[in-house]
């Protein structure tokens, strides 16, 4: 008989099964321009007749005043647009200037990893290792090759033994030692797309399949001491 495990990726914030989606928090300060800030900027200018504001009137946008305050704050608008994406740096779903550094911090690429590999496999590569958890369950081990885009399925075979098992019954017969395996079964490999305004021209191609041997050898780190996983040739 063999044990078959399956397992169905969610997602947060979707009904697709396409992953995690998470959604960024921003405001009007995210990406401001000028008419966002203008109006904060001229009530920090002293008040008064003398300065175009008299009887308490909010200062005429036409004014040179309100047009000098204008090229004043026209940096902030710079600043705030940096600040908001340096912020979004500081977690996986925002990475990408700072790639390079997180990989570091988390010891990417590695030992897995044989030749160039997309932009769009390193970020999920990145996701993954921070994502990480202790694996154990086939179940797990599902979940872990969901995270880097394959979906797969894993049969565990039972071996013929005296005594237990029936003639012409479900159990193979084999070395015992090949009760330590599982075997993997790949129904989809992993795609990435080239998106505009994200991948690299001249870098990364129009699509790129996933390395099933690099999955393959994640595997086989991480599995129980006690078994090995096989790349089954369905």
């Amino acid at each position: 008989m063999r044990n078959t495990y399956e397992h169905t990726r969610t997602s947060i914030g979707s009904d697709e099964g396409d992953g995690i989606l998470i959604v960024a928090p921003s405001d009007a300060l995210t990406a401001p321009e000028n008419d966002d800030l203008i109006g904060a900027a001229l009530s920090f200018w002293p008040q008064g007749a003398a300065w175009g504001t008299p009887d308490g009137q909010a200062m005429s946008l036409a004014s040179v005043l309100a047009r000098f305050t204008r090229v004043l704050i026209d940096p902030f608008i710079w600043l705030y647009a940096r600040a908001w994406r340096l912020a979004r740096e500081s977690t996986v779903a925002g990475v990408d200037e700072l790639l390079t550094d997180w990989e570091t911090d988390y010891g990417l690429p590695d030992n897995c990893v044989t030749g160039e590999t997309s932009r769009a496999e390193r970020l999920r590569a990145l996701e993954a290792k921070v994502r990480a958890l202790a694996v154990a369950t086939p179940g797990e081990f599902i979940a872990l090759a969901a995270g880097y885009g394959f979906s797969i399925t894993i049969t565990e075979p039972v071996i013929f033994e005296c005594g237990f098992s029936e003639c012409g019954g479900e159990h193979e017969t084999g070395a015992p030692g090949e009760e330590t395996y599982w075997l993997v079964h790949v129904a989809d490999l992993a795609v990435d797309y080239f998106e505009c305004g994200f991948s690299e021209c001249g870098h990364d191609p129009l699509f790129d399949l996933g390395d099933a041997e690099r999955l393959m050898c994640i595997l086989r780190r991480l599995a129980p001491a006690w078994t090995l996983p096989i790349l089954a040739n369905d």
